[in-house]
């Protein structure tokens, strides 16, 4: 028999500084005009002034609800939203959820934070620990007719490896993009 050693690096650091935000499209429940669009929040701009055009807004309504839609399943490691620079309060209590169910428009994914306001910073910065999923949801989960608005989410993570297995002389190998080929 011959013995064969497998040797896999994986360069994972790089990418996971990439926003994929950027490569995504955003919807929310509803929208106060073209300048609260869903999609200005995923734009790569930060400007926190809602007369700049650079902030999503929904209307004033129960339950509010804005997602991101990526281009893939996802292993999210961190997520930053800015708030506006008034109003800043509408971010308090709001969850971040993450997932690949659109049941209840994605809501009832499952739970990476509940994020407030900051008075000492516009940004929250959130860790996931590499929960994984294609749909990511802030969502104010309380009864109150209320507004969401933020100005920018910014996801970073990676792409969720696509995992191949195979068998050589009995034993389970596991691959990424490798073909091994096995000998007597």
């Amino acid at each position: 028999y011959h013995i064969f050693y497998c040797f896999i690096v994986l360069l994972c650091m790089a990418a996971s500084r990439i926003n994929v935000a950027l490569s995504g499209t955003a919807i929310q429940s509803t929208t106060i005009s073209d300048s609260g669009k869903a999609e200005h929040s995923i734009d790569g701009n930060t400007d926190p002034v809602w007369s700049h055009t650079s902030c999503s807004r929904t209307e004033e309504e129960a339950e509010p609800w804005w997602r991101l839609e990526l281009p893939g399943v996802y292993r999210v490691s961190e997520i930053q939203v800015t708030n506006r620079e008034t109003n800043r309060e509408r971010l308090n209590g709001i969850e971040i959820l993450i997932g690949n169910s659109l049941v209840n428009n994605g809501n009832d994914n499952s739970r990476c934070a509940i994020i407030n306001d900051d008075p000492g910073c516009l940004t929250q910065t959130v860790k996931c620990w590499g929960m994984e999923g294609r749909f990511i949801n802030l969502y104010q989960s309380f009864d109150v007719a209320d507004v969401l608005t933020f100005c920018e989410v910014k996801v970073y993570g990676g792409r969720k490896p696509d995992h191949r297995y195979i068998i050589i002389n009995g034993v389970w190998v596991y691959l990424l993009g490798l073909w091994v080929q096995a000998g007597r």
